[in-house]
């Protein structure tokens, strides 16, 4: 289905650029103070603290704005912080740049700060994002600009978790859901759930003001009709959600652009290490065996991924360099099915069956279709199990699935292995949704963070990404490159950062 859904929107793509002007959907284009960029779902949650989906980080960009913010390779950049410092990685000194106030007027002060991040470390409140500020001991407010995180040890990765969202002292989670306050270059002014946000620039902001009178994330789920919108104006913006196959389509309209720059967005398969089928290594490894990625990055996704062994991104400071490629291998991945206790039973039947969980997204169900075929080939079938995101998204939080594919938006710091493979970081007190365990991985990372000095960091991060490679509780597919489609007039696209953050979305105006 998802094939003859692809090739009909190539058809129809093709018949609209082909026919004489005027000839594709009208629709009264936006204002031109107005830039309108398209999500693929809907936001499920505001409030910075709690938000963990992509499309509710879209949202946080440019409501919010954190102590720190992400920069290139694994740097981290002043943003309400005029100033981040440490002698020994467990005693960390922020001062506030001056005269920032909230959406609402009221000044910010280091009493947001430190209600923002005790709030999360309320036993009362529910949030992912609360167990690696665990190891906050106490924060000392010195001034309204200046305070002191104390934590229970060195913790050299602490500037990650300084990138959250600041929020208005007392603002409950509900309260930020329903009505975001923040610092950021433009304010919530209206939230139809499934549509659109619309939101408003916000003159009182500290840094440049947006080019942009308006911003609209219109909510588009189908692929097909986000191509449509973009040809007819009614879309400005799309950023990794047009399906790459029609790319060259869309590049030949005298209006349209397509700027394609270097990303930082992980895509992965996991797997349930608690499955009885899938805990074993032998399964594992034989899949990451049967996948023909070189074909899924020209075939699939028009050669915009780069095939990758690692989570972290290229050019970043503790990326290996010299991890060995999986490389496809089905006599080797038949050997070891074999062994794991899943012999080829004849007569065209499987030697097992798998239940692969994906969202609706047209190119997660092709992707998906791609690699029940590549497994098909040593005699693995897997069924896949479709559904909007948040249905989706609520099963892979508490695990109910064998295997499932997604992506990790924006890595900048290698202690994201804490949140995803450290044994104790199962939801909700992280992102281990595989249950992966392993006592050195573990150890490396606990290590990682208490040293500060890198050339002591990069060894046990490059031993974590071997261990990785190994034991296979991900299979590293590919790192997206930034893939955006936009009117022809739009300026400073290429101003995307690596991390896919929509923080440049500000600086974006017209020629």
């Amino acid at each position: 289905m998802a094939v003859l859904q692809r090739a009909a929107a190539v058809f129809c793509l093709s018949f609209l650029l082909s026919a004489l002007p005027g000839c594709a959907p009208s629709a009264p284009p936006p204002p031109l103070d107005t830039l309108v960029v398209a999500l693929e779902s809907s936001p499920l949650r505001l409030d910075p603290r709690v938000g963990t989906d992509q499309s509710s980080w879209r949202v946080h960009d440019v409501i919010y704005n954190g102590l720190l913010k992400r920069a290139q390779g694994g740097e981290f950049l002043p943003d309400l912080a005029e100033s981040c410092t440490t002698d020994d990685a467990r005693s960390w000194r922020v001062v506030l740049r001056d005269g920032i106030r909230f959406h609402d007027g009221r000044p910010l002060t280091t009493e947001d700060v430190a209600y923002t991040f005790r709030s999360l470390l309320d036993p009362g409140f529910v949030s992912s994002k609360r167990e690696p500020l665990r190891i906050i001991e106490r924060i000392e407010v010195v001034s309204p600009r200046e305070l002191i995180f104390h934590l229970s040890a060195p913790y050299s990765s602490f500037p990650l978790q300084l990138i959250l969202g600041i929020v208005p002292k007392g603002m409950t989670s509900a309260q930020a859901d329903a009505h975001p306050v923040g610092t950021g270059p433009y304010k919530l002014v209206e939230l139809r759930p499934d549509d659109r946000f619309v939101f408003e620039r916000w003159d009182g902001y500290f840094g440049a003001k947006a080019q942009h009178r308006r911003l609209v994330y219109r909510i588009v789920p189908d692929g097909t009709t986000r191509s449509l919108e973009l040809l007819r104006g009614s879309l400005h913006l799309c950023i990794n959600n047009i399906a790459p196959d029609l790319l060259p389509l869309l590049a030949r309209n005298p209006h349209l652009a397509v700027s394609i720059l270097p990303g930082a967005t992980y895509a992965y398969l996991a797997f349930n290490m608690r499955d009885p089928v899938l805990g074993k290594k032998e399964v594992r490894r034989a899949l990451a065996l049967a996948l023909d990625r070189d074909a899924l990055a020209k075939g699939l996704w028009r050669d915009t991924v780069v095939k990758t062994e690692t989570l972290l991104p290229p050019g970043h400071w503790a990326r290996a360099a010299d991890l060995p490629p999986l490389t496809r291998d089905l006599a080797e991945a038949r050997r070891l099915l074999d062994a794991a206790g899943f012999p080829d039973p004849g007569g065209g039947r499987p030697r097992l069956v798998l239940t692969y969980k994906t969202s609706t997204d047209e190119s997660s169900v092709l992707q998906a279709t791609a690699i029940a075929a590549q497994w098909k080939e040593v005699g693995v079938e897997a069924r896949i199990r479709s559904n909007d995101f948040s249905v989706f998204y609520a099963d892979v939080v508490k695990g109910a699935f064998q295997l499932f594919s997604l992506r990790w938006q924006g890595i900048v710091d290698p202690d994201h292995y804490h949140e995803v493979f450290l044994s104790s970081s199962v939801p909700p007190k992280g992102w281990n949704r595989g249950f992966f365990s392993d006592p050195e991985v573990d150890r490396w990372i606990e290590e990682g963070r208490t040293v500060l000095p890198r050339e002591q960091r990069i060894p046990l991060y490059r031993n974590i990404q071997q261990r990785v490679l190994e034991e296979l509780p991900y299979v590293s597919l590919y790192t997206h490159n930034l893939v955006a489609v936009h009117l022809r007039d739009l300026t400073h696209v290429d101003a995307i950062p690596q991390s896919g953050d929509f923080t440049f979305l500000p600086e974006v105006g017209r020629r």
